[in-house]
């Protein structure tokens, strides 16, 4: 099969990756679900004609997405994840014993049933008994969460179009701290810097206003926009968010201590991001 999957990545940069099979594609009540079979990255999970994972580079994303944030919390009996419905921060969620709760808040229910029957590797953890999936608006269901609920929340949002651009408003923002317990954590992928500088800053901004200790972090996604991805991590704590207070069960293919201490120390150009957010 010589077929090419594309994504327009901007009016200017795309993505190109040979297929050697187009396991299933289906439209949902609120996008294109397709999951293809490609030469160099393994099964890619694709919305809308855009990369939300891969098998071969997803455990970068995911691991800096949960990691940072479970293993500095104070406390992490419950977690909400908003978004991600691949399963893999459910997974990484999942290796933490000490978690007693993890909620799924996620908009498409048909994403996760076809995660669950093509990337077996990333959507496993669906079946642990500590897992709630809540289909619906992961924007209203915070809206409705009583106060102090969730230990951590980690946003796990597709790029901020269309029903996704709440997942970065200052509104969610506020009711993510309003449902986060004293010492509480919020992880959140905040795009690439060389593509969404302003969105950057406007996070950065918008969280200074409701925690006081934020920090950006980074890593590298070969296949998302840009591939150099920032994660924006904010505690109702002063802590170090740097170190590590608890390790996952079992060895991580990216995250560790260190590399969690390194992702804090940002290149000059984002250290301007984060300073012109102030």
């Amino acid at each position: 099969m010589n077929l090419w999957w594309t994504e327009q990545q901007t009016p200017g940069l795309r993505l190109g990756l040979r297929c050697e099979e187009i396991i299933e594609r289906r439209r949902s009540a609120y996008q294109e679900i397709a999951v293809y079979r490609t030469a160099e990255y393994g099964r890619l999970l694709a919305l809308d004609d855009m990369v939300m994972t891969t098998e071969a580079d997803e455990f970068v994303y995911h691991e800096m997405l949960v990691h940072p944030a479970l293993s500095t919390v104070t406390s992490a009996r419950t977690v909400l994840i908003v978004g991600g419905g691949d399963g893999g921060c459910v997974r990484e969620v999942c290796r933490y014993p000490a978690v007693e709760r993890v909620v799924l808040a996620e908009l498409d229910g048909e994403v996760i049933e076809v995660c669950r029957r093509h990337l077996p590797t990333i959507a496993g953890s669906f079946v642990d008994p500590r897992v709630e999936i809540r289909v619906g608006d992961g924007v209203a269901y915070l809206a409705d969460v009583p106060a102090e609920t969730f230990d951590v929340i980690l946003v796990d949002a597709p790029d901020p179009l269309g029903p996704a651009a709440g997942l970065f408003s200052e509104a969610f923002y506020a009711d993510a701290a309003r449902v986060l317990a004293p010492g509480g954590v919020l992880a959140a992928q905040t795009e690439c810097p060389f593509l969404h500088a302003d969105l950057i800053r406007r996070v950065q901004r918008v969280l200074r206003a409701q925690f006081p200790v934020v920090g950006l972090y980074w890593a590298v996604v070969p296949t998302y926009p840009g591939a150099m991805w920032t994660f924006s991590l904010a505690t109702k704590e002063h802590t170090d968010l740097t170190r590590a207070r608890r390790l996952p069960v079992g060895s991580s293919r990216y995250w560790t201590q260190e590399v969690q201490a390194g992702a804090f120390a940002l290149p000059t150009f984002l250290r301007g991001l984060v300073e012109e957010s102030k």
